[in-house]
C-alpha cells in the first residue's frame, strides 16, 4: 500500500509541473477522474458481490473488459494522452494548438 502511496504521489506531482492551461487542464482531469472513479467503483462492488455471493460474477466481469478494451475506450485514453502533452511548453496542449492552427 505503501508503495502504491508513493507511485501516486510522484505522479501528482509529475503532472503538476506540467504547463497546461487551467480550462483544459481542468476539462482533462474532470474527465479523467470521472472514468477511473467508475472503473474503481465497478470493480469495488464487483469483489463485494463477490464475498457476498460466495461466486464471482463472470458475465459483468466479461462485460467490464470488453468495454475496457473496446475502440471507443481505447479512443478516450489516446485523448486523455494527447490533451496531457505541451512539447513547446506554451501552457496550451498541443493537440488543441492544432486546431486553432486550422482555423
Amino acid at each position: 500500500m505503501e508503495k502504491i502511496k508513493k507511485l501516486l504521489e510522484i505522479a501528482i506531482m509529475r503532472t503538476n509541473k506540467m504547463q497546461i492551461a487551467h480550462a483544459p487542464k481542468i476539462m482533462v482531469y474532470w474527465f479523467l477522474g470521472q472514468v477511473l472513479i467508475c472503473i474503481v467503483l465497478f470493480i469495488v462492488a464487483w469483489v463485494y458481490d463477490w464475498v457476498q455471493s460466495g461466486q464471482g460474477n463472470l458475465q459483468e466481469m466479461t462485460v467490464f473488459i470488453q468495454t475496457l478494451t473496446s475502440v471507443s475506450f481505447i479512443a478516450a485514453v489516446g485523448f486523455f494522452g494527447k490533451a496531457l502533452i505541451d512539447d513547446d511548453g506554451d501552457g496550451v496542449p498541443d493537440e488543441f494548438e492544432g486546431r486553432k492552427d486550422d482555423e
